[in-house]
């Protein structure tokens, strides 16, 4: 644990920086059809083969507003996206946070872990030559780093950071993180202290499989939150597992419930989200099924989880190539992203087969879905990228340009990641839409 020098990555930033706002940016048009109802804007363009493996939107510097930020690959970035007038501007916050070439930022947040009323950034990385994957703790005056606390635990074995859950776990008025960790399947808590001058890690449970999913939320609609994690990567035997939290902020030693594939269907992957997506008041999971890891059909799946089991309440896609290869993990979101006063289920399609192996159709979309309490569905195509600018997208949905009303923000990845390449980040919003209050 570590505060690192900041001088070198800020004098990188300023020079990649205006680098980036050198390089034309086109219409969202001149890369993908939108939906007709909605309007696109190309936020950035970036010289990275991945934008983003993760997009995030809230305050990141404090002052009041919603910024974007993403992470991508093969340099390893941190990007601050920020409306300054009419116009987005483009700030590269650090480089190199793998601290490795070519290497992948995975995953990141923003919170305020020590409670004293300002944020701070979370980020994880990914290890493409292995190696344990860097845990940062990060605030920002919006220009630069200001500080940066860095974690790499010896607990941890993995490469591949894959989602952080956020909580004040033991009630001290500290948020821990919980992250699961894909390769050997670690799932690590960190601890802060409260000047923000320390991290401590520890191993709380081991998968059987990869860790694909990290997630503290109240699944089962009983007052109290549960951590929820994805144990997949591995030939039938997918699981989504979920544990109860007790009194001092431990997990339960094994799962309550562990949902393993669908209607008898094992499984080799799964990835999902949690929240109200058929608007009935309480949270469903959601979650996506892969079957076979070279075969790219999925199935999306609604349950209602109570005290002992899953329940089905809605299926909206049953073994359908249309979502890809079938990888969701980062790329659903439950929201109003229509700012019509109701939730949908929004999720975004990955093809970059020359990482995984496996044939893509290159499809480049997101698809925003309804479903009914009455567990029937519905499904638009929001964007369709064309297939010589972006095979795949991360997603979030929130306020990030703060008029009130929620957008999609959408970071592309084409190609080798392991190489630069070309890649952008897209916002979404509804037209006609009413702010929220």
């Amino acid at each position: 644990m570590r505060v690192t020098p900041l001088v070198f990555s800020m004098l990188f930033a300023a020079w990649a920086c205006s680098a980036e706002d050198a390089a034309p940016v086109p219409s969202a048009t001149d890369i993908a059809v939108i939906e007709t109802g909605w309007q696109g804007t190309v936020v950035s363009r970036i010289d990275q083969s991945y934008a983003g493996w993760d997009v995030e939107i809230g305050d990141a510097d404090n002052d009041g507003k919603n910024e974007i930020l993403t992470t991508g690959c093969p340099d390893s970035r941190l990007y601050l996206y920020k409306l300054d007038g009419t116009q987005w501007k483009t700030t590269l916050l650090a480089d190199n946070l793998a601290q490795d070439q070519p290497a992948m930022g995975l995953t990141v947040r923003v919170a305020d872990l020590n409670g004293d009323g300002l944020n701070e950034i979370l980020l994880g990385t990914g290890q493409e030559k292995g190696g344990t994957a860097w845990f940062h703790v990060l605030s920002t005056d919006g220009k630069r780093l200001t500080n940066k606390l860095s974690c790499r635990p010896e607990c941890n074995k993995s490469s591949f950071t894959h989602d952080f859950a956020i909580l004040d776990l033991n009630r001290d008025g500290l948020k821990e993180v919980i992250a699961a960790y894909c390769g050997g399947g670690e799932v690590i808590r960190y601890d802060v202290n409260k000047s923000l001058t320390a991290i401590s890690a520890r191993k709380i449970h081991q998968l059987s499989g990869s860790g694909e999913e990290s997630t503290i939320a109240d699944v089962d609609n009983d007052g109290r939150m549960e951590y929820l994690t994805a144990n997949a990567f591995r030939a039938g035997k997918a699981r989504v597992e979920i544990f109860d939290i007790d009194e001092k902020g431990e997990l339960s030693a094994e799962p309550r419930i562990a949902i393993a594939g669908y209607e008898g269907n094992g499984c080799f992957y799964a990835s999902f989200t949690v929240g109200d997506v058929n608007n009935d008041g309480k949270n469903e999971l959601v979650v996506g099924w892969k079957k076979e890891q070279k075969i790219n059909l999925s199935t999306l799946v609604a349950y209602n989880i109570d005290k002992t089991d899953a329940t089905p309440v809605a299926w909206l896609e049953r073994d359908t190539a249309d979502l890809d290869m079938g990888y969701f993990e980062k790329m659903m979101a439950v929201a109003d992203a229509d700012n019509d006063g109701k939730n949908e289920l929004v999720i975004s399609t990955r093809g970059d087969n020359m990482s995984e192996f496996i044939n893509s159709n290159h499809l480049g979309r997101a698809y925003l879905y309804r479903v009914g309490t009455d567990g029937k569905s519905s499904r638009e195509t929001l964007v369709d990228f064309r297939e010589e600018n972006a095979e795949s997208s991360w997603l979030a949905v929130g306020d990030c340009d703060n008029d009130g009303m929620n957008e999609v923000v959408l970071a592309t990845g084409k190609g080798d990641r392991t190489k630069p390449g070309v890649s952008y980040v897209v916002l979404l919003e509804k037209l006609g839409g009413v702010p929220h209050k």
